[in-house]
């Protein structure tokens, strides 16, 4: 059985070629454009979403039917024709290259897969099964995110930003440092949050026994 090794890959100004102008195409396409992705759409038709995206300029989209000099610069691919031919092709295009390749619904022909995302500002959590049941990915993506409620944007920051004074701070060890990050891990902050309370980094700074 296929596995696929999870990482967060930085796509930000990289040439990602997405070929196919349907729904799966558009969904893909809002991804890598949300990541910074320098998106490229090859189709002969679009969705009025990606036509709307290409005049604003946020996408390039050549309307036009794939040749295989499209894959050439390109960091990742998307094959998302109607076409299983055709996707197989442009998957293999891609192969001959080393370019990685997403193929649409064939995890087999496929050199990585597209997660679910539960996203909250810089906190990202992806959940895969391998392309093999997509509908339970989706299914538990929903769970987590009634879990992981959007007070997480800020909890992320508030986290992240105690975390560089700690980073910073000479007068204490490696030890002292963590058992202060699991303390800050403690405290109630993401209740308050849920709760629309608003919360100072440096109040949390002064409970932990450190200064800005």
């Amino acid at each position: 059985m296929m596995s696929f090794y999870p990482i967060h890959v930085n796509i930000e100004g990289r040439k990602c070629l997405v070929v196919g102008g349907g729904k799966t195409a558009e969904r893909k396409v809002a991804t890598l454009v949300r990541y910074g992705g320098k998106v490229v759409v090859v189709s002969p038709e679009a969705t009025p979403r990606l036509r709307s995206s290409a005049q604003k300029r946020k996408i390039l989209w050549h309307k036009r039917r794939f040749t295989p000099t499209d894959v050439s610069g390109a960091f990742l691919v998307f094959a998302a024709t109607d076409s299983a031919t055709l996707n197989r092709e442009i998957g293999q295009e891609a192969k001959k290259r080393t370019i990685l390749v997403n193929v649409v619904d064939t995890p087999e022909d496929c050199d990585f897969i597209s997660p679910s995302l539960v996203e909250r500002g810089h906190l990202t959590i992806s959940i895969s099964t391998a392309g093999l049941a997509p509908l339970l990915s989706k299914h538990i993506r929903k769970d987590l995110e009634h879990y992981f409620g959007r007070e997480y944007r800020r909890y992320t920051l508030l986290v992240a930003k105690v975390r560089g004074v700690l980073v910073r701070d000479k007068t204490l060890t490696s030890q002292e440092k963590k058992k202060k990050l699991k303390n800050l891990l403690s405290l109630p902050i993401i209740d308050q949050l849920a709760r629309g309370n608003k919360v100072s980094y440096r109040t949390i700074l002064k409970k932990l026994g450190l200064s800005d």
